[in-house]
């Protein structure tokens, strides 16, 4: 398995961006493990991804959607083969998860390891989001003779956004937020009722706010929207919320129903 050296010696890990780095400021670190979304790789990591939520993906926002002579990088154009830096290492990434599972769950466990020191050492508490960009059952990836990574740091919290309104065994220190999107509300309405919160895309910051005065209706049930942009940290949110957050990137320009006018 062969991986380029990323961002702050870590191959596999994000030590952070413009959102999760909010989380600073309440004492916390994020580290994101970020794979190349849906089937992009040659592998599909987003089992119930929607058009809607494969077109706005936050894989091509920031510098991930960047790419000299392009303009902004798309879905489409991805899948296409037109890649940036990043999106080739997401790629390289996800592959090898897949071809050298063993060896890429080891070296997970060792940048998860190096990054609660490197955290700890900053003065701040380091919590993890393995599926940046993707939406895999980590409760069934084994590592280390453990029945996952969460069971091996089991004093450390993990978080993040998933499709799959059936996730079953997860650990209690693994925090997950339904993600609402084009033609899932009856999903939404069924992780509700599971105890989950919904966070859903809005079209700008005041869309935000108006639902917030008002609620949304998911699948007949009149859910209260807080704003979920202020912070990363999903697992700080008070439960049977939806979390609103605003369109970026590519979901400014979104059709679909995927982001909530």
């Amino acid at each position: 398995m062969q991986l380029n050296k990323g961002s702050q010696g870590f191959r596999l890990l994000t030590p952070g961006n413009p959102k999760t780095e909010k989380g600073r400021a309440h004492g916390y670190w994020t580290f994101i493990l970020h794979f190349a979304p849906a089937d992009l790789s040659g592998f599909n990591v987003c089992a119930l991804s929607t058009v809607g939520c494969r077109k706005a993906c936050l894989n091509t926002a920031g510098r991930g959607g960047i790419m000299a002579g392009t303009g902004t990088l798309s879905y489409n154009l991805v899948k296409r083969g037109v890649r940036n830096e990043i999106q080739r290492a997401r790629r390289l990434r996800t592959r090898a998860f897949f071809q050298f599972r063993a060896e890429f769950m080891q070296e997970l466990a060792k940048e998860i390891t190096k990054a609660i020191l490197k955290a700890r050492r900053a003065g701040y508490t380091p919590v993890f989001r393995l599926n940046g960009t993707s939406d895999i059952r980590w409760e069934s990836v084994p590592v280390a003779g453990f029945p996952n990574i969460m069971s091996l740091f089991s004093d450390v919290q993990f978080y993040d956004y998933t499709k799959l309104p059936n996730r079953k065994n997860v650990p209690a220190n693994y925090h997950l937020t339904f993600s609402l999107a084009d033609g899932n509300d009856t999903m939404a309405r069924d992780a509700l009722a599971n105890g989950m919160n919904v966070a859903a895309v809005f079209r700008s910051k005041e869309t935000v706010a108006r639902y917030m005065e008002s609620g949304i209706d998911i699948g007949g049930t009149c859910v209260p929207v807080s704003r979920g942009d202020d912070t990363d940290l999903r697992f700080l949110d008070a439960p049977r919320h939806c979390i609103g957050l605003y369109a970026k990137g590519n979901a400014k320009r979104d059709t679909s129903g995927f982001v909530r006018d």
